[in-house]
């Protein structure tokens, strides 16, 4: 039963890769170094259009995301390319996985010359779509209730005191109206699941200053969810998702395919780990169980890994190597 859900759960999986998301915010703070994002959607989860570049910047790919086109859009933000260039890369036709750019929307955000943003929404994004550009943010969103999302969005952002993280917070609370993604309006919240990530430079993809996601906690809606694991997080409160339970690492993330992938269960065991590739299909599977491991030799590409670990708890996600 546990190998048919988990099947279940891959092939919703890579479904989502391919989903719309709505409203979302990156940032930075060029006093501090810090790089964040955080965003809302009405669909199961929210937190993998986000590609963070701790000390240099932020990149959200949202609207029938394509990891082939996150990957390329990371890879660019990681050599240096501003975001306006990024923009104008991704825009081109040749250069979308699927030749269909009308149909994405990114928002980027780099550290350099005190702030650089850019944003990019086809025409083909449902809507309402649209962007808000400042130095230091980019807000993006599309299936939207109207322009006050975005405007909220911006407004909460730029008048909230406080750090990088509390004013993303702020942001995403602006955004917390019924319906603020259309297809959340009759289930009476403005959506479904919710993150925030703010990154210090030096951070790793393990150890993000703030890694928080909610998801499915209906009939609250999760941006108040999120306001409560957030605040709990300022106050030293342990969220659910610091318990030791949770405590796995895997690492790098992204990772170079001459680097190798770390799995290290601390003081648990992983009883099972696989990776497929895009298609399904398995790549690479433990033949015993293990509490650290380390996989050589990936190909460039998205793979999805899948753990069962402690006898009865499960992580799934999303590597990419670059």
């Amino acid at each position: 039963m546990k190998r048919n859900i988990l099947a279940l759960y891959l092939i919703l999986l890579f479904l989502v890769l391919k989903a719309q998301h709505t409203f979302s915010i990156v940032a930075v703070d060029p006093v501090t170094g810090e790089v964040g994002g955080a965003g809302a959607t009405c669909f199961a989860t929210v937190n993998d259009i986000a590609d963070v570049h701790p000390g240099i910047g932020f990149i959200h790919t949202q609207s029938y995301v394509n990891t082939q086109n996150q990957t390329f859009a990371s890879s660019l933000m990681q050599q240096g390319f501003s975001p306006q260039q990024i923009m104008d890369s991704m825009a081109l036709v040749w250069v979308d996985a699927d030749n269909a750019p009308t149909y994405r929307q990114y928002a980027a955000v780099d550290l350099v010359g005190g702030g650089r943003t850019a944003a990019y929404t086809g025409t083909d994004c449902f809507n309402y779509k649209g962007q808000r550009l400042g130095q230091t943010y980019a807000i993006a969103g599309n299936i939207l209730l109207g322009p006050q999302v975005l405007d909220s969005m911006e407004a909460c952002f730029l008048n909230t005191q406080g750090s990088l993280a509390q004013k993303l917070m702020a942001a995403l609370q602006g955004a917390k109206i019924q319906g603020a993604d259309t297809r959340c309006i009759d289930s009476l919240v403005s959506s479904l699941s919710a993150y925030i990530i703010v990154a210090k430079p030096g951070d790793n993809a393990s150890n993000y200053y703030i890694d928080l996601n909610v998801e499915n906690v209906m009939p609250q809606d999760p941006i108040d969810v999120l306001q409560t694991k957030f605040d709990g997080f300022l106050q030293g409160i342990p969220s659910e998702i610091n318990a030791p339970v949770n405590k796995l690492k895997i690492y790098p993330n992204p990772l170079n395919e001459r680097t190798s992938l770390i799995i290290d269960a601390g003081i648990g065991k992983i009883d099972e780990m696989s990776l497929f590739n895009p298609y399904g299909q398995l790549v690479w599977r433990s033949e015993m169980s293990f509490s650290n491991q380390s996989i050589n030799d990936l190909e460039k590409g998205i793979y999805i890994y899948s753990l069962i670990y402690d006898s009865d708890q499960s992580l799934n996600g999303k590597l990419i190597v670059n």
